[in-house]
């Protein structure tokens, strides 16, 4: 009965629930959950887990590098100086273990029941050997030894086994993090990540790995697309975001990876990261067309005009758009419900030289999307001033302008092009004074009529 009783205790213990999503490196940790208080605290070298349950006290303290035997149920080396004190108290009575080591690295071990020093053999050893298996599972007591126990006994595949034994997420991170010190072969690297993906359910956690060790992940299309399946996992935005902003900067991703990774940013909601990523992308690095027209692309799932308008606004300023890139960006424009963030986009695309093709689409998009006479007055003089238009593409605009219902911004439009259509033909001209008479303001319209007579 005493042993079921203190096997429950443990494991209540070191079920460690409460810890699942906090940093294993912060001075100190509390939770409570039903009666149950838990406190964790790393100073200076010495580590301390106290934890209470309804009138059952536990408490762990140690320091230094801890070795426990092959079948985790005895200590067997701390470096010198360190210790390791195993306490419990239960409705009054109270159990106690502490092992020492010398300078020399000799143990001492000392059980204590109540106040009284007891002989450690058998009633103490027997006790620890009760409790050590689950403490050294919930903790990170003797993790360093146990890792190069397994990996020497089974590989990685022994490590990885051990990591599904453990509760808590900062115990499987750093058993997870010891493990890839090892020189492991793609395939194992592929299953590392793969089990961590399935096993850490905390974003911290998890992210600090995913942050590790990219460039050996990432260093195949196996294990790439394992890194991204794992990376979806995170259920955090921030989380993901600053796992892919890592990768971002890392010279050493190929094109080819980086348009893999770039999806990542699909499973994020925030319009925020979603334009931090794809910004950071543009910032970062030197990009081919494909990855451009990817990258604006992306942007059609961004919500908010505000973000849309940055991401596309900064691709335009990028070197070398392709037919795809600026089919991406009328695409991605028609979702845009401001006339104000329209028209900032197209500016920016005449601003950079833009040379008027896919003008079909562009005057499709104003005519369905653009409401403002005034914004569209605005484009169709940025038009005007590309002075490179066919005869057939100057119609093409002058019949578009027709959309425009102010009298005031239509002519100012017409005007724009009146220097054009006196250089051309009677078609274009005719094209010209049959948008003009859509004017009724005489005012209006004989300003616009003036300007090409």
């Amino acid at each position: 009965m005493r042993l079921l009783t203190t096997k429950r205790t443990i494991l209540s213990l070191l079920l460690l629930a409460f810890m699942v999503y906090q940093p294993a490196n912060v001075l100190a940790q509390r939770g409570t959950s039903k009666g149950k208080t838990l406190s964790i605290t790393d100073k200076h070298g010495k580590s301390t887990i106290h934890f209470s349950d309804n009138g059952k006290d536990f408490q762990i303290e140690y320091e230094g590098d801890i070795t426990v035997s092959n079948d985790d149920t005895d200590i067997t080396s701390i470096t010198d100086g360190g210790y390791l004190e195993i306490e419990k108290k239960s409705f009054g009575s109270r159990r106690r273990i502490v092992i020492e080591a010398d300078r020399n690295g000799n143990l001492t071990k000392r059980y204590y029941v109540g106040r009284s020093e007891k002989d450690f053999n058998p009633e103490g050893k027997q006790w620890l050997a009760e409790i050590l298996p689950e403490i050294v599972r919930s903790t990170r007591i003797a993790a360093e030894s146990r890792v190069k126990r397994f990996y020497e006994r089974g590989g990685s595949r022994a490590v990885l086994n051990e990591i599904g034994e453990i509760t808590a997420d900062y115990v499987k991170t750093t058993y997870f993090k010891l493990l890839l010190d090892y020189n492991l072969s793609a395939s194992e690297l592929n299953s590392v990540i793969k089990t961590a993906g399935q096993e850490i359910k905390s974003d911290h956690y998890l992210a600090g790995i995913l942050e590790s060790n990219q460039k050996a992940f990432l260093a195949n299309q196996q294990s790439t697309d394992a890194y991204i399946e794992a990376t979806k996992t995170l259920k955090s935005d921030h989380y993901v975001t600053r796992v892919l902003k890592k990768v971002i900067k890392d010279k050493n991703i190929t094109d080819s990876q980086m348009e893999s990774l770039m999806e990542i940013s699909k499973s994020i909601e925030s319009d925020h990261y979603v334009t931090q990523i794809l910004t950071e992308i543009m910032d970062s690095r030197q990009l081919n067309s494909r990855n451009i027209a990817k990258v604006i692309s992306l942007s059609k799932d961004i919500k908010s005009d505000h973000y849309k308008t940055r991401v596309l606004k900064k691709a335009i300023n990028e070197k070398g758009l392709s037919k795809n890139a600026y089919d991406a960006i009328f695409g991605t424009l028609k979702d845009v419900k401001s006339d104000h963030y329209i028209t900032e986009v197209i500016v920016t695309l005449f601003n950079k030289d833009y040379d008027g093709s896919n003008l079909n689409e562009l005057l499709s998009l104003m005519n369905e999307n653009i409401r403002s006479g005034h914004y569209a007055s605005s484009i169709y003089k940025k038009i005007a001033d590309k002075r490179s238009l066919s005869e057939d593409q100057l119609i093409d605009v002058l019949k578009s302008m027709s959309n425009i219902n102010s009298g005031h911004y239509l002519s100012e439009a017409l005007m724009a092009f009146s220097s054009q259509v006196k250089r051309s033909s009677s078609k274009v001209k005719d094209a010209y004074r049959n948008t003009a008479n859509s004017i009724r303001s005489e005012t209006y319209y004989g300003r616009a009529m003036k300007a090409i007579n």
